[in-house]
């Protein structure tokens, strides 16, 4: 009848165990949301400017930041301007152009003090899968334009793009096992999760870079069109 027991006892751990990895498959995930990207919506461009062509040429210093870039290319081409990128000025490809646009990246990721808090006691009620832990991506564009003409150039534009975050993957949730063992996973993962969780980044760029694209894009756009003769 010991043995018995044991048995039973073993089963029932076993069961547990299965129950709370289900658990943590199906509901211990927040999907990427970027709560403030309604703020970087594109500005409305006149399509009266005639077509103004461009040679961009960037300065990134990482794989994300070039795909930021590239976005701002191909807005700017569906905007009606002939933009060349990379352009590289000589004195054969100087004439071939209007403007010529730099564009400097900055970029930077966050994490939250309140990760702490949502991973514990937040496990209790299971808060980063329906609140999902908080990042921050800090991205900037700095724009120099010069006319190619003239031989000017325009004061800086810097464009900021500051993201608020939310997500949270099984990477990062299983730590809500804490209830089997008193909360100690969670509390020591907390101090953890307060830092940036580097595998969010691709999410990111995926989900904004046609947002942000537009974004910078029209910035541009709006200073660029403004220059020309008869501008308003």
């Amino acid at each position: 009848m010991r043995r018995l027991g044991l048995g039973r006892s073993r089963v029932s751990a076993q069961m547990a165990g299965l129950v709370a990895t289900a658990l943590l498959a199906t509901s211990c995930a927040h999907p990427l949301a970027v709560k403030n990207i309604g703020l970087y919506k594109p500005a409305f461009m006149s399509s009266q400017q005639r077509t103004i062509t461009v040679g961009l040429s960037a300065s990134t210093a990482s794989p994300e930041e070039e795909r930021l870039v590239l976005a701002v290319t191909n807005a700017m081409k569906r905007d009606g301007f002939r933009v060349t990128y990379p352009f590289f000025p000589t004195e054969e490809s100087l004439p071939t152009v209007e403007y010529l646009v730099k564009v400097t990246t900055s970029s930077e990721y966050r994490g939250s003090g309140w990760n702490f808090l949502i991973n514990w006691p937040g496990f209790l009620i299971w808060t980063p899968a329906w609140h999902g832990y908080r990042y921050r991506a800090l991205y900037g564009f700095d724009v120099d334009i010069t006319d190619t003409k003239t031989n000017t150039t325009l004061p800086r534009q810097s464009i900021p793009v500051d993201l608020d975050i939310r997500h949270a993957d099984m990477g990062r949730t299983w730590t809500e096992i804490s209830w089997l063992e008193w909360s100690a996973i969670a509390f020591v993962g907390g101090l953890i999760f307060t830092r940036y969780d580097a595998d969010v980044t691709p999410l990111l760029v995926d989900a904004t870079e046609h947002k942000i694209g537009d974004y910078v894009a029209s910035k541009i756009a709006g200073t660029l069109s403004s220059v020309q003769p008869g501008a308003a």
